[in-house]
């Protein structure tokens, strides 16, 4: 691969809402990330993702945008904006921001314009189709947020298309004159000095070209809308020409639906982006259906086997995105440490998991102090548009109430998006006034006060995970070096190997609360880190104790 500034970078996610309220309204926002700058330095991260900021009347917490090149009020000032980016500068630290262009809000002046008539200039910007001759929709394809894609507008007698909410009217990208005034606006950010874009659900954007009827595969007569239509291809490599390509930067995206032997074409060097985020590994409780009710006992086979699929199809030429949580994702110690043996060495154990495979690692805001799900008691608490459509979906589906919060309660977003833990005053510590999301209510044991004052704190053994990549004789091997899983079959250990030239590492993980007796046939040189205080040297034979982790340099 080509070399880039940031390919031993470390991301941090910024959920704005959740992170720092700063003027005690409830609401995080951008001052408030400005305030938490220098804990981010020390914690030695170099990239923020910043979940969207823009004007929205937050029926999706801000993914629903009503002015790309505006500021919410709740978040702050484009000054603001432009200090965040500013100051996160003069720390060594850029800034990513979230680039949603599948759809807009229905209230964008956009979308506003485009309903005013059927001979409106902007009227193509969007998608609109007659309803059949018997007065039902176009179709029978399901929004990924419940119910039909289509809605009907009375004044123009016409249905939209929207692959989420109703409040998400799908852009129409097969218009030029809106493409362009997208590369536009991508470019004016670009400008701004940011290092790039986590591009969201930009598999959806194609769509066919003629909507017909599909086979319902839901209790509820519809079929989900799919992403990931052929014809995307001519879309994303245009959106690259015109706007990435031109800068000095990186693009994530969430591309849903795009396989294993598709990544040479949407990520690396000649790929549409820099790196895609992938769902294996998140995704193994879910069935076919995609339906949360539908749960899917899985096993430590599947995730290394995830994992490893994923390493292997950017051997030669990619880059990926490492992840265990984000805001779509539930809190990566309740997935995937059983309940009763989350502690510091589990997450510890976790992390070390993650950080050292080929890619760009992704910390989620609250991941570094070990924050954990949330299980309101109703689901009046919950604030995710899409848990709560699963919940009824759940309701239809025949579970009981007690069932279907019990499903939301591990599957939630919201289970992510609960404010960030400071310290053991109220809310901890995220505002003064009650935050518009209930915290979580083991705030006075899990936060950064907390782990700042204790070195052997799951906050310092992320920063020593960053240094290592960043900064240390094994960063060049932790970019480029080969992966290699060990102990393929082994249901308890995940062990896999990263070379490069005369430098190997040798990673050992127990996801198991039990001790492991292993035969490596492999004796170490240097003990890299471990989470217990007396980590041995590893000598062909080597017992892993529970939840252990191990990283050596192998002669």
């Amino acid at each position: 691969m080509q070399e880039k500034w940031w390919h031993n970078s470390v991301v941090y996610q910024v959920y704005p809402r959740s992170f720092k309220d700063s003027n005690n309204d409830g609401i995080g926002d951008l001052n408030g990330i400005i305030e938490k700058l220098d804990y981010l330095k020390e914690l030695g991260i170099n990239v923020i993702w910043l979940s969207p900021v823009y004007e929205s009347p937050m029926d999706d917490n801000g993914y629903d945008i009503s002015d790309y090149e505006d500021i919410a009020k709740e978040f702050g000032t484009m000054e603001e904006m432009d200090q965040l980016i500013d100051e996160a500068n003069a720390r060594g630290i850029k800034i990513i921001m979230d680039l949603v262009i599948n759809h807009s809000s229905d209230e964008h002046s956009w979308f506003m314009e485009s309903k005013s008539s059927r001979t409106n200039s902007k009227r193509d910007w969007y998608i609109w189709r007659d309803q059949n001759e018997d007065g039902t929709p176009p179709n029978n394809l399901r929004s990924i947020f419940g119910g039909s894609c289509w809605e009907y507008d009375k004044g123009t007698e016409q249905y939209f298309f929207h692959s989420f909410s109703k409040k998400q009217p799908d852009l129409n990208w097969e218009n030029q004159d809106l493409r362009e005034e997208l590369y536009r606006m991508i470019r004016w950010w670009l400008d701004k000095g940011i290092g790039g874009f986590r591009v969201d659900a930009i598999t959806f954007i194609k769509k066919p070209e003629k909507f017909k009827p599909v086979i319902a595969d839901g209790q509820d007569g519809l079929r989900v809308v799919k992403p990931n239509y052929p014809g995307v291809g001519k879309f994303l490599a245009e959106l690259k020409a015109e706007s990435f390509a031109k800068y000095n930067i990186f693009t994530v995206a969430e591309a849903p639906g795009v396989e294993l032997d598709q990544l040479s074409e949407y990520s690396g060097d000649d790929g549409y982006f820099d790196m895609l985020i992938r769902f294996d590994h998140v995704d193994m409780d879910m069935d076919e259906s995609g339906q949360w009710y539908a749960k899917k006992d899985w096993t430590l086979l599947d995730f290394k086997h995830a994992l490893t699929k994923n390493q292997e199809a950017i051997k030669e030429n990619g880059w990926t995105a490492l992840y265990l949580e984000n805001h779509d994702q539930p809190r990566s110690l309740n997935r995937f440490i059983p309940k009763e043996d989350i502690n510091n060495r589990s997450a510890k154990m976790l992390a070390t998991t993650f950080f050292f495979l080929k890619g760009m690692p992704y910390i989620y805001q609250g991941q570094e102090i070990g924050m954990t799900n949330i299980e309101y008691e109703t689901i009046d608490s919950y604030n995710d548009i899409s848990s709560i459509d699963q919940y009824n979906v759940a309701l239809e589906a025949g579970l009981s109430k007690e069932e279907a919060l019990e499903v939301v309660h591990r599957r939630s977003r919201d289970n992510s998006r609960t404010p960030m833990q400071w310290s053991e005053e109220i809310n901890g510590g995220f505002s003064n006034k009650e935050p518009w999301l209930q915290v979580n209510e083991n705030y006075k044991q899990i936060n950064v006060e907390k782990a700042l004052e204790d070195k052997n704190s799951l906050f310092y053994f992320y920063q020593m995970l960053i240094q290592i990549r960043k900064d240390s004789t094994y960063s060049e091997l932790l970019k480029y070096g080969v992966y290699e899983e060990h102990l393929n079959d082994h249901l308890d250990v995940y062990a896999y190997s990263r070379s490069l030239n005369d430098q190997k590492l040798l990673v050992i993980t127990n996801f198991s609360n039990k001790e492991v007796h292993l035969n490596l046939e492999k004796r170490s040189k240097k003990i890299v880190l471990g989470n217990y205080d007396d980590t041995p040297l590893l000598n062909e034979i080597v017992t892993v104790r529970p939840y252990e982790c191990m990283v050596y340099e192998l002669d």
